[in-house]
């Protein structure tokens, strides 16, 4: 019981000293998936603990196309790895991701017409076929902090997902500060 006790104390005082020298920021931004073939839009937080260190966190939508849904829940680190002389911080990322995905062929554009005569065979029972997943990844990448204002940066970004769904994502986020 001491020793838990103490360390609450301990996570509580890391708390508190690094909160004064953290800083937030909330973004939005737009992305392209390779291996999905679309856009999407990603709502993203930082927590900088120091000059050095963020954590990352993001969730992306990409649209909806050819009857599949992608979506993406990440959990970054960011490395500052140097400053570019009258651009921006380049940093790199690493992390874990959740990629949801699933495809619904609903009614009539299962089977039927939708697919040509040949195709017919596939619909005498079944009216719709709905699969959703989660598979999880590990994420590599770099990215740009390049500062507009204060408290606005503009950050374009590539990264690529390691895992059940491999796919490259490039993009660019408007991050502001809190």
């Amino acid at each position: 019981m001491k020793s838990l006790f103490k360390a609450c104390i301990a996570i509580f005082l890391f708390c508190t000293i690094t909160e004064a020298n953290a800083q937030m920021s909330v973004g939005a931004g737009m992305v392209y998936g390779t291996e999905i073939n679309n856009i999407g839009f990603s709502l993203n937080g930082k927590y900088e603990f120091n000059e050095l260190w963020a954590v990352a966190p993001s969730f992306t939508y990409f649209l909806k196309k050819d009857y599949m849904t992608f979506s993406s829940l990440d959990f970054n680190a960011n490395y500052q790895i140097t400053d570019i002389d009258n651009l921006g911080g380049l940093y790199g990322i690493g992390g874990l991701g959740l990629t949801f995905w699933g495809f619904d062929f609903g009614g009539d554009d299962f089977g039927g017409d939708a697919y040509g005569e040949e195709y017919d065979y596939v619909n005498p029972f079944v009216e719709s076929l709905n699969v959703n997943t989660t598979d999880f990844g590990v994420n590599l990448g770099l990215g740009l902090n390049i500062a507009t204002s204060e408290k606005m940066a503009i950050s374009p970004e590539i990264m690529y997902t390691f895992g059940g769904v491999n796919y490259l994502r490039f993009g660019v986020k408007v991050m502001f500060g809190l």
